[in-house]
């Protein structure tokens, strides 16, 4: 059932398969028509022009039946003459008697009396078929005399059946290579007109902000509307191109702008609350909040900026030999002034694994580990607690930080490292979207990659691996 919903999704929900299926529709119709009216014509001239053989013996021979009336052996004589293999004539006389080549038995008594019988009312012209055994016969009253007399034809049909027969074999052998070599062409037509836009579908699949001034399309050659097509489609890369260059830079300029004056506000409102001993509780309050904020917003920009450095090309990252479990519980210290909630800390009991070193940048490590762990205190129930972990595994480290939150959906693990991506049943105002695209970035930045793994209402977990 899954196959033929798949080949009919081919055939009738691309535009190949639709484009195909109207020509091969359109072909086979007129193949069809042409040899059906071509079979037409064929049999009405093959019948045609044995009548008109028929017709000229006849017209020959009716002054001479005219005068041999008296004379019936004679008249059976001109009859032979004028008869053949495929044709036969007779005289029906008034008084019902038959004169016919008695020689050449073209037609049996019964065929002739049976003959007759198809035209009772003895109208001259009328033909008529008629079959004996397996032969088919047509026959005619062609002419009534003055005296009463009537002169009969009738002729064999089978070997204008069989001219037929070997007519359509030929028709259908034609018609058949004619139909294959056409929809052949057809496919073949069809494949060269969509190349283009299947390229254009393959370019733009693969198309990201960072291959927008490289991912042009390159058509050889094709259809005048493909080819303006692709000239608009690569017009439309440079203007992105443009205009995500500008972007960048505009952020990385308000990024970097911003970022001094928030330190001043930041570190002013700090001192006022160290130094403010005449603040009302209200107003303590309100400067703790505003410093949350500018603390929040400082971050936000800093995240700014380094993914705008990293877009660039101009995020500096060291690389060195760090001893990790002193990184994590440096990190373990950090964030247990600003958490609220138990963070355990897991080293391995093995001194050598303990001793682990791997090539990092010591502060940027720290920063991505406090993220991950701002994260998981974002969705995870208070009081829940959140494991910092420390492992080896194949020759690499790896640092795992688990919570015990909503989780992600299954369809969504890889998006959340997206910009801007939030799962979709995270709450609310819990974060701006950027902290694990940052996350991410800062780790492959050290030669390292991030993992997740997540279950609905349990939990997640995400690994940092670090080469040695």
């Amino acid at each position: 059932m899954a196959s033929h919903y798949r080949w009919r999704q081919q055939l009738l929900g691309s535009l190949q398969g639709q484009l195909q299926l109207a020509t091969y529709l359109v072909v086979f119709l007129g193949f069809t028509g042409a040899s059906s009216v071509g079979l037409l014509i064929g049999q009405r001239n093959l019948l045609a022009n044995d009548q008109q053989l028929a017709r000229q013996s006849i017209a020959l021979c009716e002054d001479a039946i005219t005068d041999l009336q008296d004379d019936p052996t004679r008249l059976e004589q001109e009859l032979l003459f004028h008869s053949s293999p495929n044709t036969s004539l007779w005289i029906e006389d008034k008084n019902g008697d038959l004169v016919r080549p008695r020689i050449h038995q073209a037609l049996p008594d019964a065929a002739i009396q049976t003959a007759m019988a198809t035209n009772p009312g003895r109208e001259p012209g009328l033909q008529r078929t008629f079959d004996i055994g397996n032969e088919r016969l047509l026959t005619e009253l062609v002419k009534q005399f003055p005296d009463g007399s009537r002169l009969w034809m009738a002729q064999r049909a089978s070997s204008n059946l069989q001219a037929l027969n070997n007519y359509l074999v030929l028709m259908i052998m034609v018609w058949g290579s004619c139909l294959a070599i056409t929809l052949l062409s057809v496919s073949w037509v069809v494949r060269r007109v969509v190349q283009p836009l299947d390229q254009l579908n393959a370019a733009s699949s693969q198309l990201t902000a960072d291959t927008l001034a490289t991912a042009k399309l390159q058509l050889g050659e094709g259809p005048i509307e493909v080819m303006q097509l692709s000239r608009t489609y690569n017009a439309l890369l440079e203007r992105l191109a443009q205009s995500w260059s500008q972007q960048r830079q505009f952020v990385s300029a308000v990024s970097h702008e911003l970022r001094t004056p928030l330190t001043i506000v930041q570190g002013y409102l700090h001192r006022t609350i160290k130094r403010g001993d005449n603040l009302s509780p209200n107003q303590v309050k309100g400067l703790q909040t505003a410093e949350e904020e500018s603390i929040r917003m400082r971050r936000l920009l800093d995240d700014l900026l380094d993914l705008s450095r990293g877009d660039s090309g101009r995020l500096a990252i060291a690389k060195e030999p760090v001893r990790l479990a002193e990184q994590l519980e440096q990190v373990a210290d950090l964030a247990r002034n600003t958490l609220s909630r138990p963070l355990l800390l897991e080293l391995p009991e093995d001194p050598m694994a303990r001793d682990a070193v791997a090539q990092a940048d010591p502060a940027r490590l720290r920063q991505v580990l406090l993220d991950l762990i701002e994260n998981a205190a974002k969705y995870s129930p208070k009081d829940a607690a959140i494991r910092l972990v420390l492992r080896q595994r194949d020759g690499a480290s790896l640092i795992d930080v688990i919570d015990q939150g909503i989780g992600i959906p299954e369809t969504e693990l890889y998006q959340v490292f997206e910009r801007f991506q939030r799962g979709s049943n995270a709450p609310l105002k819990t974060g701006s979207g950027l902290g694990l695209s940052v996350v991410k970035l800062l780790v492959e930045g050290m030669g390292g990659s991030i993992e997740v793994r997540s279950s609905l209402g349990e939990g997640s977990c995400f690994t940092v691996v670090l080469p040695s």
